[in-house]
């Protein structure tokens, strides 16, 4: 795929996400996070950026995820944090539905991959 086209690529069936809480999956060879806030499908890193907790085991409340953790909420339109806490951004991946599953753009996960860009060390 081109880098300026999206790729999208099945992530979960939206009838198989459960209303106030994160399922992962895998795609593009990234574990990612899914929730539904309302009817809208969410896609984001699935390890918390403070200190990398499951937010498998958060809650979803409004349109927030909640770390199991530490208890920072990270807002699902922007992946901003609750006031008071000096972390990264949670990382956002646009998704859609189709024909009943949840999709995500998985070139925008190759460009931005939830676990950060990994580092080359050239020690030449």
């Amino acid at each position: 795929m081109s880098d300026d086209l999206p790729d999208y690529q099945n992530v979960a069936l939206m009838r198989d996400l459960p209303e106030g809480r994160v399922v992962t999956a895998r795609v593009a060879g990234h574990l990612v996070g899914v929730a539904l806030v309302g009817a809208s499908p969410r896609v984001f890193q699935s390890l918390c950026p403070h200190d990398k907790a499951s937010l498998k085991d958060g809650r979803i409340e409004g349109c927030a995820v909640q770390c199991p953790r530490h208890f920072a909420r990270f807002d699902l339109e922007s992946g901003k944090v609750s006031a008071g806490w000096r972390v990264d951004d949670l990382r956002l991946y646009p998704a859609r539905v189709q024909e009943g599953w949840v999709q995500v753009d998985a070139e925008a996960l190759r460009r931005d991959p939830p676990e950060g860009q990994k580092k080359l060390w050239d020690l030449s």
